[in-house]
């Protein structure tokens, strides 16, 4: 489909990468190439916007959703790309009726880099109580915890010249409840971090039994797993996930995702290169050598940082859905990061005075409490006040 040709009155300027364009089609079929102006490109229609607020009037009407990037919060800082060539697209730019990044080949190079120099050091994941491969080297570090033991965590491969896996990827897992208070992983997505491409998206059969489906939070039921168990449809244990994970990474891969401890914990993974998107903006609000007072939830994220808002508002998980949406923040935060401090002061400055209005409530209910213990003994010891009113003063 092509875009009527309409002689533009002044040179068309795109306004992330500032080149000049001499119709309308012509910076359209960029923008539809590049994903710049993404907030005013409708990809599907191929049709560019004069404002993000006139592509959301569209999509509704037309399409009734919103791009992942609009944000009616924050508007995005320039990003410049170092080039204007396209990437081939995948069919997975979707997910649950909003739009998603598409990156072109340019692009993938600049923010790889960009992604590389954001990794965490190991202070910080240490902190958050990411295993390291420096744990295994441990004597210590089997009897932290007995039962999953230093044999059955496994540091991702070495890279092999003859089988390049991922540059860097995208990591989401639902987890249930077994006995002893853990989890055991029931679904397994794996995505391209650079390219969008959907590389792994699999129920998981859990080797425990299940105690708590945690369905308030998932979308994985007993009846779903029970016909994907039947059906031969689903990856065998969190051994059969994690082989699956390391089909596609190797220890020089980025992974990202969002609170992504929790994940590789329940696949016995331990892997240095890590992107973790609650981190990220939790350092972003309170500084990056402090203690993390609070990390947002990826639901909170998107909405606040992207006004994307995903599970449908029931709250539901869904695999794929949220490694697209830990993606989408990620990019987000490396390619705005003017915009990412602007949010971290306002969320700061929010936190410390709900922490000042908690503190006062908390002073003033132990006041409370304390008048009460007051008036509350003098109305049951009457001997203390008698024998008061009758000493002889000093």
């Amino acid at each position: 489909m092509t875009v009527p040709t309409r002689r533009a009155s002044a040179p068309q300027q795109c306004g992330v990468c500032s080149k000049s364009f001499k119709t309308l089609e012509a910076i359209t079929n960029h923008c539809v190439a590049t994903c710049h102006q993404a907030d005013r490109c409708c990809q599907q229609c191929r049709r560019l916007f004069g404002s993000p607020q006139a592509l959301m009037q569209h999509n509704d009407s037309r399409h009734r959703r919103r791009p992942a990037l609009t944000s009616t919060k924050l508007r995005p800082a320039a990003h410049r790309a170092s080039g204007t060539a396209s990437s081939s697209y995948t069919d997975e730019s979707t997910c649950r009726g909003n739009i998603y990044t598409r990156l072109s080949a340019a692009d993938q190079s600049t923010i790889y880099d960009m992604l590389v120099s954001a990794c965490h050091p190991g202070g910080r994941l240490k902190k958050e109580r990411y295993r390291l491969p420096a744990d295994l080297r441990e004597e210590s570090c089997a009897a932290r915890e007995s039962e999953w033991t230093q044999s059955r965590y496994l540091l991702t491969p070495k890279p092999e010249h003859s089988l390049p896996k991922r540059k860097a990827a995208v990591l989401d897992c639902e987890i249930a409840g077994i006995p002893g208070g853990r989890g055991d992983v029931v679904s397994i997505c794996v995505i391209d971090f650079l390219t969008g491409e959907v590389l792994v998206n699999s129920l998981v059969k859990p080797r425990r039994p299940i105690i708590d489906w945690l369905c308030y939070c998932s979308d994985v039921t007993p009846a779903i797993m029970s016909s994907a168990v039947a059906h031969k449809q689903a990856l065998d244990g969190w051994e059969g996930a994690r082989v699956e994970l390391c089909r596609h990474i190797d220890e020089d891969t980025v992974l990202v995702g969002q609170s992504l401890n929790y994940d590789l914990r329940a696949l016995r993974v331990i892997h240095g290169k890590i992107l973790d998107t609650a981190i990220l903006t939790a350092e972003a609000v309170f500084g990056r050598e402090k203690e993390l007072r609070r990390l947002w939830g990826l639901s909170a994220l998107c909405e606040e940082l992207l006004d994307l808002r995903i599970r449908n508002g029931s709250g539901a998980h869904d695999g794929l859905e949220d490694a697209m949406a830990a993606r989408e923040v990620a990019l987000w935060c490396l390619r705005h990061q003017v915009d990412l401090n602007m949010w971290a002061i306002k969320t700061r400055q929010s936190f410390w005075r709900n922490q000042d209005e908690e503190e006062e409530a908390a002073e003033e209910e132990e006041e409370v409490e304390e008048e009460a213990k007051t008036q509350g003994g003098a109305e049951t010891t009457p001997w203390k006040a008698e024998a008061e009113a009758t000493a002889t003063p000093t």
